[in-house]
């Protein structure tokens, strides 16, 4: 009995000192659904036992606004798919919420649906716009971890993604958009102080762009690899930790100007507040600004300041009006992240001190080199703590959403701590101070050295061997993987480790190949790029960033060759095209690959190779047990003729080889698989389809 009074009395002296405990808990159960449920009404139950009625009302109140919230907005995503499974189609009035890079997000008011539109959309963020669209076939995720339409549509909180048929301009809209377009605006033009034309290229200026001002547009796969890689790319856009280094800024600079408590306090709470306007609104961002604006305003009415209770009602506040942010992994990420921190600060900072002088030593007798070890020992413990708290939290987080594992980046955290508020001081002091002549370009030399740095720690430890992880078993060395890659692409690769043979240009190889080869598990050994100059130099680069030891095989314009290498899954041998075929055609520039595996079994890849490419092989050397053909058009061989002289038992057709092309062999003894969008990645051993995540 005594200990369940013991226990209640900490319930209450909790409920007390965060009385938004309860009404959040009740949301989050309230939101999530299923057996949730049960936490909702624990929660009710507890506050009434405790007989806090006033914090009773509350959450259910809170509660019910959530389900109403919750329940308007399912009813708007019914009705639209209920239209679009009737119809085909849909028209749609609304306001463009923000732009995508082939489209925008459409807001079709309080008791429509969100959806996502693609194509030609005209007018900008805060325009309204009339719409005649239909459903867009929602691409697979190929394997777990990778990508997937379906969880992003989710975790937007959209009803649907659309294909545009016919748009109309409407006019410039009166809402909450409008200021967001307007603050893009501003976004624009500061960034073109960041950036300058002729720059696009420069890697420093793609940082400074993203970290100061949360614009990854214009950022090359290679540095959000990098940043990915070394496992702090929440630094790589806004978030609530920039927040946090612009608002400590600010009150530095008020200290340093001797202005009033009230006076700092409104200057941060105003230029703070325009920062996470002109950068995007980013939830981080939000839930950042919201708990530093309570903070200094409890400090200025000298109220005590709960920090789990301004905590909570930050989180409230994003759900009760943007439910769905719930399976926002931003959202998870960065309230679970500063709780996490919150608690290791509380538990490890009334620790001793790590350095520090004599103990008997009285505070009044300190020399300014006891002050300053004894600054440097706060410093490096907060550090420590803070970047130890962040990561322990987030990788399980980043587990479940992004199924990778980066063991070392609460190392990389630790290190460019102390760089990124010069980093971002300088980048945004050189994006409002750009238009200077003299000064605006101090500033920029200034703002790129700092950068030089960042990128140079960020990528030491992003090379550290295991540095990122997928979530999946070493795929095994007879592993073969046949992924469709989008806009009709496809790669194919041979053994683990092995040859990847990519035919894909780059936009392709960053969001389908490298990340299918990644999360299967596989490791190319050789890689084989096909297509014009500029899309072969483009995927080998991302290919060799991701597994620098890769070797790129070149094949030969103006000769006839063929090359053998040998890798612990098998012996290839590659059979360049004749050298009187044109390599302008994608086509003819496609080889012959052989791969004999270790055990006998033969794999032989066709791919798109012309007639005359498949003609160099000798009888012989066209038997295989297993076959992979593609199409091209003008000098393809017939796929039948190929299986006859093969003897395949099983037959793999690539993305985009023409239904009659497989009717042609439908009758034959031989197992045949289509790979495209349906079935997006094929793999011997065959495995379980993953589910999406």
């Amino acid at each position: 009995m005594q200990g369940n009074e013991t226990l209640l009395s900490s319930l209450r002296r909790l409920c007390v000192s965060a009385p938004l405990l309860l009404p959040l808990s009740a949301v989050v159960g309230c939101l999530l659904g299923g057996q949730w449920w049960a936490l909702t009404v624990a929660v009710l139950l507890l506050a009434h036992s405790l007989k806090l009625w006033r914090l009773f009302i509350c959450t259910l109140l809170c509660t019910g606004i959530a389900f109403l919230q919750a329940d308007l907005q399912q009813r708007g995503r019914d009705e639209l798919r209920d239209r679009l499974r009737q119809d085909g189609y849909v028209y749609l009035e609304g306001v463009i919420e923000r732009k995508l890079s082939r489209g925008c997000i459409l807001d079709t008011g309080l008791l429509g649906a969100r959806v996502a539109l693609r194509g030609t959309i005209p007018g900008s963020t805060g325009d309204r716009i009339a719409v005649y669209a239909e459903p867009r076939e929602v691409r697979p995720a190929p394997v777990k971890g990778m990508f997937d339409n379906a969880t992003w549509q989710h975790s937007q909180g959209l009803a649907a993604d659309l294909r545009v048929q016919s748009a109309e301009y409407l006019g410039i809209s009166c809402s909450r958009h409008t200021v967001r377009g307007l603050a893009e605006s501003v976004r624009e033009y500061l960034l073109g102080n960041l950036m300058p034309p002729g720059t696009e290229s420069d890697w420093r200026r793609q940082v400074l762009c993203s970290l100061a001002l949360g614009d990854k547009s214009g950022a090359d796969a290679e540095v959000l690899n990098t940043f990915k890689r070394g496992g702090c790319l929440h630094a790589f856009a806004v978030s609530g930790l920039h927040v946090g280094i612009v608002s400590g800024l600010l009150y530095l600079l008020g200290r340093v100007l001797r202005l009033r408590m009230r006076t700092q306090a409104l200057l941060v709470i105003i230029v703070a507040g325009l920062y996470v306007l002109v950068t995007g609104l980013a939830v981080p961002a939000l839930r950042a600004y919201g708990m530093v604006v309570l903070v200094l305003l409890g400090r200025c009415l000298a109220r005590r300041v709960s920090m789990l209770n301004i905590w909570c009602f930050s989180a409230l506040s994003l759900l009760l009006l943007e439910p769905w942010q719930l399976g926002n992994a931003g959202f998870v990420l960065s309230f679970a992240v500063y709780a996490g921190i919150g608690v290791g600060v509380r538990i490890c900072m009334n620790e001793s001190p790590w350095l520090r002088p004599d103990p008997y030593l009285p505070r009044r007798l300190y020399s300014r080199r006891h002050d300053w070890l004894c600054g440097f020992d706060y410093a490096l413990r907060g550090n420590v703590i803070v970047s130890l708290s962040a990561w322990v939290v987030s990788l399980p987080i980043t587990a479940v959403f992004f199924h990778t594992v980066t063991p070392y980046s609460f190392l990389t955290n630790m290190a460019i701590a102390p760089l990124l508020a010069p980093v971002m001081g300088a980048g945004l002091l050189a994006a409002l101070g750009g238009g200077i002549p003299w000064l605006g370009s101090v500033l920029d030399w200034f703002a790129l050295k700092c950068c030089s740095v960042l990128l140079a720690v960020v990528g030491f430890f992003g090379s550290l061997p295991m540095a990122y992880m997928p979530l999946t078993d070493s795929a095994p060395p007879e592993t073969m993987l046949v992924g469709s890659a989008s806009y009709g692409d496809s790669f194919v690769m041979l053994g683990n480790p092995g040859l990847v043979i990519n035919m894909a240009g780059g936009a392709s190889t960053r969001f389908s190949t490298e990340p299918m080869l990644f999360f299967c598990g596989c490791q190319p050994a050789a890689l084989i790029t096909l297509g014009t100059k500029a899309e072969q130099a483009a995927a080998a680069r991302l290919v060799k960033y991701s597994w620098p030891g890769v070797r790129v095989l070149q094949l030969p314009e103006h000769e006839t060759s063929v090359q053998r290498f040998e890798t612990p899954a098998g012996v290839y041998t590659v059979y360049s095209p004749p050298a009187y075929l044109s390599r302008e055609l994608v086509h003819n520039s496609s080889p012959v690959v052989l791969w004999l595996r270790p055990d006998g079994t033969k794999v032989l890849c066709v791919g798109h190779a012309a007639a005359p490419t498949y003609n160099r092989l000798s009888p012989e050397e066209r038997r295989a047990d297993v076959l992979i053909f593609g199409h091209n058009e003008d000098l393809s061989p017939e796929l039948s003729d190929v299986l006859r002289e093969s003897g395949a038992s099983r037959c793999i057709l690539l993305p985009g080889v023409p239904e009659a092309v497989r009717q042609s062999v439908s009758g034959e003894a031989v197992t045949v698989v289509q790979v495209d969008d349906a079935q997006p990645v094929y793999r011997l051993p065959e495995v379980p389809p993953a589910e999406s995540p």
